[in-house]
């Protein structure tokens, strides 16, 4: 009677596992989220960064003067192709600098449709992949 409640419970625990286990190791590989959050000041003087993975956004002092979060969610898949969402909408006193790797170029998310936004070297720091924004939006790219 013990050697079959032991069998039962190592059978148990086996199925258990693998029905927990192979789910997680078929899906793995296909996609990463990350997301990063920030806090820009009311009247801020300074620049604010946030960078999550390959993509990046810097809201320059006086882009948004009443302050706010900002949030910035990628997906990746594992041939690299991404899709940035940088929220809340948001629409800027002046243009910010959203970075994405070295794309040379990524498409804005404009309802059903997708327009292609050649990237460059726009702040001369030598690295491309970069634009300049008056809002925020969803953004993929790296095809």
């Amino acid at each position: 009677m013990r050697t079959n409640r032991r069998l039962v419970t190592i059978v148990s625990a086996i199925l258990l596992i693998a029905a927990l286990v192979l789910p997680m190791s078929a899906s793995a590989g296909r996609y990463s989220h990350r997301i990063g959050f920030m806090f820009v000041p009311r009247n801020t003087t300074q620049d604010y960064t946030l960078t999550v993975g390959e993509v990046s956004v810097t809201i320059p002092a006086g882009a948004l003067p009443h302050g706010g979060p900002v949030l910035v969610h990628v997906v990746t898949d594992s041939a690299g192709r991404f899709r940035a969402d940088f929220l809340p909408d948001y629409t800027f006193a002046k243009p910010v600098l959203m970075e994405f790797g070295d794309a040379p170029f990524v498409y804005y998310h404009a309802g059903s449709d997708l327009i292609r936004i050649e990237t460059s070297d726009v702040d001369g720091d030598g690295d491309g992949g970069e634009v300049w924004m008056g809002h925020f939006s969803r953004y993929s790219g790296w095809f």
